[in-house]
């Protein structure tokens, strides 16, 4: 077994532990700073939603437009599948 060389090591070290520490820097803000995180989303939300209501509200009320939207686009695929099958499965024998 071929041993690794000094630079490969190096390299990894070098590129690994310094994201380490910002995500364990990262990690440790969120911690402590959660609820102030949440509260700015909220209220960004509801600033820049059209009734105030916030996004998460805005679109659940669209939700019965959107699995129209996908149950019709499954049905459709369904139906090409299954019209494309006995177009490609038929074979025309040579004698």
């Amino acid at each position: 077994m071929r041993k690794a060389p000094f630079v490969a090591v190096f390299w990894t070290f070098a590129l690994a532990i310094p994201f380490t520490i910002i995500a364990l820097a990262g990690v440790a803000y969120v911690d402590l700073h959660f609820s102030e995180i949440a509260q700015a989303i909220a209220n960004f939300e509801a600033a820049t939603s059209a009734t105030g209501r916030g996004w998460i509200t805005e679109l659940s009320a669209r939700s019965p437009e959107l699995v129209g939207m996908v149950v019709g686009l499954v049905v459709m695929l369904t139906i090409y599948l299954f019209v494309q099958r006995p177009t490609k499965s038929i074979r025309v024998s040579k004698k």
